[in-house]
């Protein structure tokens, strides 16, 4: 039985608190034993953010102290839900506690860091994932299907875009802190990078520009450059205030076209012999759910993490810190060192 505590208890910890009451309630073998915060509002409050969330009720006990809860908890896996500049340390402090570690993504605004924290795993000998969960995303799983099986024929162009209001939820405005987040283009921009390496692999080169209007790096346009080709366009923006949060792609295959947007998706033949329809391969259970999941599985059955593993997650970093430096030069075309 895995025994999880989150430490931060903001909104992205709510998503994986429910996560994990219905898991249980599933009868998987993982219970949420307890959750901490340093505010006690938080711990009672309905947090808001640019995801919705079913609410799901659960018994855990509740902290404001970290220490205490690891003290008088039982308690195998610690779920990491706070500021990013916080990732690094509680998650090497947790490892060489001897627990599991989730940690939210992304893993680090340093890859230096990235790479103390899966040393840190490795040394203890425990299991570390990072929150990657357009992984697990049961319309972007379906792209990887789709693109690995070939039903469809070759990918031929894709576009993916990530678009909010700007994140000013967060604990003392800490999203909008450069330092501390490493602005969208780190936290936000990121979800549709680390899944096109985990679709087709490192690019040779990129092409980012992006505008810096709430914090640095709030709108980015980046062109990723294949060997094979294929034109492939990620934007995100983060400037759009009381703008719903939306995020979609359009992939363009030889027999078909696949439109994901206002969380639906659609394939549309190219031979026009059919009408648009909705694939009825997408699992029920997807995003953090299944993250956490999986994740589960891998500790209970001692499974290799071929899906998400950390050292993935750390050359996600390396890429967007690639892009940075092509924002920095107006756009210019820069090779990536994968």
């Amino acid at each position: 039985m895995v025994r999880a505590a989150i430490i931060g208890f903001g909104g992205i910890a709510q998503s994986h608190k429910n996560a994990y009451l219905t898991l249980e309630k599933q009868g998987l073998p993982v219970k949420l034993v307890a959750v901490c915060d340093i505010n006690p509002e938080k711990l009672t409050a309905v947090q808001k953010i640019n995801i919705a969330t079913e609410e799901v009720s659960g018994v855990f006990h509740c902290y404001t102290d970290y220490r205490e809860m690891l003290e008088k908890e039982e308690v195998t896996l610690v779920d990491i839900c706070l500021p990013t500049d916080l990732h690094p340390s509680y998650t090497m402090e947790m490892l060489e506690r001897g627990y599991d570690v989730l940690c939210e993504k992304p893993m680090s605004t340093s890859e230096e860091k990235c790479r103390e924290m899966i040393a840190a795993a490795e040394k203890n000998g425990r299991h570390l994932m990072i929150g990657q969960c357009l992984r697990f995303w049961g319309e972007y799983a379906y792209l990887k299907k789709v693109t690995e099986d070939g039903r469809f024929g070759k990918l031929r162009n894709l576009y993916m875009e990530r678009l909010s209001a700007p994140a000013t939820w967060g604990f003392e405005n800490w999203y909008m802190n450069y330092e501390r987040a490493g602005g969208p283009i780190t936290d936000l921009h990121i979800h549709d990078i680390d899944f096109l390496r985990y679709l087709l692999g490192e690019p040779e080169a990129v092409s980012c520009r992006a505008d810096s209007k709430n914090t640095r790096y709030d709108a980015c346009q980046t062109e990723l450059y294949y060997k094979s080709g294929i034109p492939v366009t990620v934007v995100a923006n983060e400037q759009l205030t009381g703008v719903r949060f939306q995020h979609g792609f359009r992939a363009v295959f030889d027999k078909a076209c696949l439109i994901f947007c206002d969380n639906a998706l659609k394939v549309y033949p190219s031979d026009g012999s059919g009408e648009p329809y909705v694939p009825d391969e997408i699992e029920p259970i997807q995003g953090i759910p299944a993250e956490i999941r999986y994740y589960v599985d891998l500790i209970e059955n001692g499974k290799e993490n071929l899906l998400n593993p950390p050292e993935s997650a750390a050359t996600s970093i390396r890429l967007v810190h690639t892009l940075m430096k092509s924002a920095d030069k107006g756009g210019e075309i820069v090779k990536f060192e994968g």
